[in-house]
Formats: C-alpha cells, structure tokens, sequence
C-alpha cells in the first residue's frame, strides 16, 4: 500500500517532466517535412493498419501474444524466471518469479513487433539485398507495426490494465507516456535527417529544468504572499 501511494506522488511530480518531454517531442517531429518520401511511406503504413483494424478486424490475439512475450523478456533482463506463459483471443497472463514497475509496465512502451523488424532490415543489408524497394517495404512495416502498436495500447490503457494498477495508475501513465516518446524519437531518428536522438533528449532535459525552474520560482511566490497574508492579518 505504501509503495503505491509513494508511486502516486512520484507520478505526479513526474507530470511536469512528461509535459516538457512532449513539447520536446513536438518540436523534433514538427522539423520533418510532411511531402518528403520518407514520411509518405511511413503513413500509408499507418493508413493500412487503421483500415484493417476500422474495416475488417481488430488482431487482438497478436497484439496479446506480443504484449505477454515482452512481459516474459523484461523479465528475463531482470534476472527473473517465467513460471507460466498464457495467451488467447480474450486475453492473456505471465505468471514470473519476480515483478517491477519495468517489467510490468515495458510491453505498453516497447513495439516488439517494430522492434523485430530491425536486426531483419540490418540482416537484409548485412546480405547485400537491401534496396530502395527493400526499404520501401521496411518504412511502410515500420509505419504499420507501430500503429498497430499505439491503437491496442491504447484500448488496453482503458481497461485499467491490472500492471497499471499495481504500479500506480498516475505514476503508470507518466512511465507509458515519456518512454514512447522516446522509443519514437529512436525509430524516427534513422529515417529522417532532421530528427535526433541526441538533440531531443537534450531538449527534454533543458526543458525539464525550465519547468520545474518555474514551479519553483511560483512555489516561492505563493509562500511570500502567505507569509505576507498572515503578517498584515496581525498572526
């Protein structure tokens, strides 16, 4: 009970590091140019999937199946044991001999299925058959992957997944939200020239410093005038 109300409270005074990571996130993507080639591959891939998923049907079983294996790989990395692995169109479980807020909350920022797709394009080009179609093919994967990726996230976030629950919702939200943003940044940062890694992560963390910078500065201001409001009452 205590470590979910202490995640609570880290969850919001993380609110305002998650805003000045968007406004970073904003100004990178808002350099790339929408009539490039690059970006238009990268939506018909998104187009594809949400046609699929509007029109003819929604892949529930994959996105379980790859949501319970990266439960499964997070805890592995962390030296756990996977005792039971279930996954079926209604659902799924991963029953592991240890949990964190990591393992519980990476499959709702990790695109496994985006994330495959690299060591293949890096095994094509090692193999010398990498192309423009070749990469043509890659970006509209990308671009399909990865919304497939955000809009079942998304429906399973509005089901208060239980691993948010555990982990506290707020403080869940703030995890899912920076570190998409970051796997983001990472994918788009190959494809477009205007785009860095690099770049975005020291925005963010220039922009974290203004904002806590100021909600201090206004923490202060608003202590003054209480201490003000209480002298001229005569306490």
């Amino acid at each position: 009970m205590l470590s979910k109300v202490l995640r609570t409270l880290a969850g919001i005074v993380l609110l305002p590091m998650a805003y000045a990571v968007g406004e970073a996130f904003y100004t990178s993507i808002s350099s790339i140019s929408v009539l490039s080639g690059t970006f238009r591959i990268l939506e018909r891939g998104v187009l594809a999937y949400l046609l699929i998923h509007i029109f003819i049907f929604r892949p529930v079983y994959v996105y379980v199946l790859g949501h319970e294996a990266v439960h499964a790989l997070a805890t592995w990395l962390c030296g756990g044991r996977v005792i039971s692995f279930n996954v079926t169109p209604s659902g799924g479980g991963v029953v592991t001999s240890k949990t964190n807020f990591f393992i519980e909350l990476s499959p709702y920022f990790v695109p496994i299925y985006t994330v495959m797709l690299c060591p293949l394009s890096l095994g094509m080009h090692m193999a010398g058959k990498s192309g423009p179609g070749v990469s043509a093919v890659f970006l509209f994967l990308v671009g399909f992957t990865m919304a497939f990726h955000f809009v079942l996230t998304n429906e399973a976030l509005r089901l208060q997944q239980p691993d948010l629950m555990k982990s506290g919702f707020i403080f869940s939200l703030v995890v899912i939200f920076v570190a998409n943003i970051v796997v983001i940044e990472a994918i788009f940062t190959p494809f477009f020239e205007s785009v860095s890694l690099r770049g975005f992560l020291s925005d963010a963390a220039a922009n974290t410093g203004d904002v806590y910078t100021l909600i201090y500065g206004k923490i202060l201001e608003i202590m003054d005038n209480i201490k003000t409001w209480y002298q001229g009452a005569g306490f």
